[in-house]
């Protein structure tokens, strides 16, 4: 980390009341208690922050003067001011902060509802339809299930598990409920997987762009992050499925409805890299269809793995139907249940219960809801779609197979992503640019993802909104 580059790090230190050198001090501890700075890491010289920050040279001796007194620092002749690795120091985090792509640290205190005090706030970062509202209320049925059964499952609900289960056999893929465990969404899934299989430096094998939770969970595990890019599906497979090969040690792939993109890959394709892992049995294979109930046209159809094969499923309702209930889960074959059903327990003793016990009665219905719900979202994209190209024609928008999102490409003129996303924001406008889907910020400054949840007026305003923008 650079502090003379980049100064905007330590916030706005300067409107604290306190001296000028005290109030520094103070920034340069938070940088170090949020993992910007590590012990072990030096400080810039004295008189080069004190040129990047437009101060005397003396009022940045007194800060390093404070932090050494403190024991924050430790000063040697000839060395130069480093974090110490005892106390104090101690106190940092294990690992070196990452960035996160996730829109939803975006909002603002208020939450995401912005809109509510006089402001216009449009919002595509996040797809977040409202559900009916006789889905809040479970059945006298489900209310009997969450009351007889114990609060404290820390891998869920059993008749919850037991539908999940269910669905899953009659896609195809035989499973029974002591196969799944619970989660609060499919990113806690993720989490817990991250947290018990990755250890600083294990290869992770994943497509370009990606869902911005997983990147940023395994990024934050200290992974390395090996990313395929995504091009024509089919080609692309081949690519993805030949790195498969090289045995990284975690496989996150998205076969059925990708995330950002909306395609899926061919039938055939999976079950060769699903072959190619098997091999090599040295990879723990992550399939996440949480977007495979929402395909427009085909069926969800799971991979079919060998029982004890180290593939585990991630799904979850919050795109399917309502992020709201928080409701995600993971299958996984017994000899890695165990485990998880510890790390479990250890992140959340219980789920909810009211959760799980809606979640009861939508799955009883899931086929009657899922109907209407993917005809709605094609039509949604369609009208989307249509913006688009009627008031922004530069930009080039593949039509997904099913999803929620546009992956839209930016023309080759006017502003890439990023600052297209912040001036959006001027606009009272939320996008997500395609950096915060991919592993590297020199990726994705063509694309920005678009929800196509909004309804449609909404929806249609922020395209016009955007295009009034003048930038492209």
């Amino acid at each position: 980390m650079d502090l003379c580059r980049n100064p905007a790090l330590l916030g706005d230190w300067r409107a604290s009341q306190t001296p000028l050198y005290a109030a520094l001090a103070t920034a340069l501890q938070g940088l170090l208690l949020r993992g910007e700075l590590l012990p072990g890491d030096r400080l810039p010289p004295e008189r080069a922050l004190a040129d990047a920050l437009g101060l005397s040279r003396s009022t940045v001796v007194a800060a390093y003067g404070r932090l050494a007194e403190g024991g924050w620092v430790q000063a040697r002749q000839g060395q130069g001011t480093t974090i110490s690795a005892g106390p104090p120091g101690h106190v940092a985090r294990r690992r070196r902060a990452q960035p996160l792509g996730n829109p939803a640290l975006q909002a603002s205190p208020r939450g995401r509802t912005e809109g509510s005090v006089g402001a216009d706030w449009i919002d595509f970062s996040l797809a977040t339809a409202l559900p009916d509202l006789a889905w809040l209320s479970p059945s006298e049925a489900s209310r009997q299930l969450a009351l007889r059964e114990s609060a404290y499952q820390p891998e869920g609900m059993w008749p919850l598990r037991e539908r999940i289960a269910a669905r899953y056999t009659r896609q195809g893929l035989a499973t029974t409920a002591d196969q799944i465990i619970v989660c609060a969404g499919a990113q806690q899934a993720l989490s817990l997987l991250s947290q018990l299989y990755l250890s600083p430096g294990d290869r992770v094998l994943l497509e370009c762009p990606n869902y911005f939770g997983a990147i940023d969970v395994f990024r934050s595990s200290g992974a390395r992050l090996h990313a395929v890019p995504l091009q024509a599906r089919c080609a692309h497979a081949g690519d993805f499925i030949a790195a498969a090969a090289s045995a990284p040690k975690l496989i996150y792939l998205c076969p059925q409805l990708h995330n950002p993109s909306g395609q899926s890959w061919p039938a055939s394709r999976s079950q060769e890299l699903l072959r190619t892992v098997q091999r090599a049995g040295s990879s723990l294979l992550v399939i996440d269809d949480s977007l495979a109930e929402l395909h427009f046209s085909a069926e969800a159809r799971p991979l079919k793995p060998a029982p004890d094969a180290a593939v585990v499923h991630i799904g979850s309702l919050s795109k399917t139907l309502w992020a709201g209930l928080r409701i995600g889960w993971l299958r996984a074959p017994r000899a890695l249940i165990e485990p998880l059903r510890h790390a479990k327990a250890c992140a959340d003793i219980a789920s909810s219960s009211l959760s799980a016990a809606i979640a009861c009665d939508l799955f009883d219905r899931m086929d009657r809801l899922l109907l209407p719900r993917r005809a709605s979202l094609q039509h949604q994209a369609q009208h989307l779609q249509a913006a688009l190209h009627t008031h922004l024609p530069g930009w080039a928008v593949k039509a997904p197979e099913g999803g929620l999102f546009l992956w839209a490409q930016l023309p080759a003129h006017g502003p890439r992503a990023d600052a297209l996303c912040e001036a959006a924001r001027q606009a009272q406008l939320r996008l997500t640019p395609g950096t915060a889907m991919s592993v590297s910020a020199e990726r994705g400054q063509d694309r920005v993802r678009l929800a196509f949840t909004l309804p449609e007026a909404q929806a249609l305003a922020g395209v016009q909104r955007l295009a009034a923008l003048g930038l492209y």
